[in-house]
């Protein structure tokens, strides 16, 4: 039989472990349960602004095209702007160019034996050139997608002599123009559509006490060509009404997912309103999460010419900190009364046989 001692400590054990989730949800220490465009580091900066940052061909085997490149110095005086050719791998996530660094590793998507041209230019000051880099495609390449990074470096006129291989200080970080070349033939487009997740900010989860504000979709390329995923994603709330779609991959040109990677598609999931005010664009997010409960995302991706579409569900809940302390206090309101009643009639049938 449970004396009065014994029940005062239970329900204080449980008092205390709900305060403690208490102050752990108050610092956004609640535990989330978590679920299993082309971009280029160019456009800008101190020495030199380039043009386009990405350029795409279609080059048959044995043919011949070209990629140009526009050039504008942007420092204070004359510059040498050198070129040089780099193999990368995507990063897996967001698509990012990371430069391969080790002179004896080469890509097996290399485009660096069939382009020519790599010539330093003069800039005097403010001056901007068109460079044309002539792009040979071997008669005996593989169909398939060839990528590489055309990396740009401004260096003062006057040091360029003593810089011929790169090494001196340079006014600029690196600046990349992608080089994207598919050689026709039998190329394979298969695509798998591995993941779709929900985050609050930096952190995917499925449970969150704030409301979450991104979706991200992992699309990985199982072919030996370049794919630009597209498709349409829904999120309906628990009752199946639908509080927001966007377009994935709503780019122009498409963002692509390089052969043999994987990428991340990340998108807002919040309602823009634009204003003008006082002559000055404001711009306002809101969530289109309003209820708590449990939320459905579906995403219907396609790529090529549309013939194939992959449709994915995934599921988020949105249970805030107010609402786990209300069904908290419940809780304890239940098993107290629980603990009254047992010890109202329990015990005292017990004693008084």
């Amino acid at each position: 039989m449970l004396n009065n001692i014994t029940i005062k400590r239970f329900i204080a054990t449980i008092i205390g472990v709900s305060l403690l989730l208490f102050m752990s949800i108050s610092n956004g220490l609640f535990v989330k349960f978590v679920k299993a465009q082309d971009t280029a580091g160019g456009g800008g900066g101190s020495g030199l602004s380039i043009s386009p940052t990405r350029t795409e061909l279609s080059v048959l085997p044995g043919a011949d095209d070209s990629v140009t490149i526009s050039l504008k110095n942007i420092t204070s005086g004359d510059v040498v702007a050198k070129l040089y050719i780099n193999d990368f791998e995507p990063d897996n996530n967001t698509g990012e160019p990371k430069l391969i660094t080790d002179e004896n590793a080469h890509s097996a998507n290399s485009i660096a034996s069939f382009v020519s041209g790599l010539d330093d230019v003069y800039l005097a000051v403010g001056e901007s050139k068109d460079v044309t880099l002539k792009v040979s495609v071997p008669s005996d390449a593989a169909p398939g997608g060839y990528y590489g990074a055309i990396r740009f470096k401004a260096i003062p006129a006057q040091a360029a002599a003593s810089d011929a291989t790169g090494s001196e200080v340079s006014l600029t970080a690196n600046l990349l123009s992608l080089v994207l070349i598919e050689v026709p033939g039998e190329i394979t487009q298969k695509v798998a559509v591995n993941s779709i997740k929900t985050y609050l900010d930096d952190k995917s989860g499925t449970i969150f006490t704030n409301k979450p504000n991104k979706v991200g979709i992992e699309v990985e390329n199982l072919g030996n060509s370049f794919i630009k995923p597209f498709g349409t994603v829904n999120v309906t709330d628990f009752r199946g009404k639908q509080i927001f779609t966007y377009e994935l991959n709503d780019f122009n040109p498409r963002s692509n997912v390089l052969p043999n990677s994987k990428r991340v598609f990340l998108d807002y999931i919040e309602n823009v309103e634009k204003k003008i005010i006082n002559d000055k664009e404001d711009e306002t997010r809101t969530s289109p999460i309003k209820l708590p409960g449990r939320y459905t995302i579906t995403a219907n991706v396609s790529y090529g010419n549309g013939g194939e579409v992959f449709t994915v569900k995934a599921h988020f809940w949105y249970i805030p900190s107010w609402l786990i302390v209300v069904l908290v206090v419940l809780l304890l309101g239940i098993v107290g009364l629980g603990f009254y009643l047992y010890r109202k009639y329990v015990t005292k049938k017990t004693s008084r046989r």
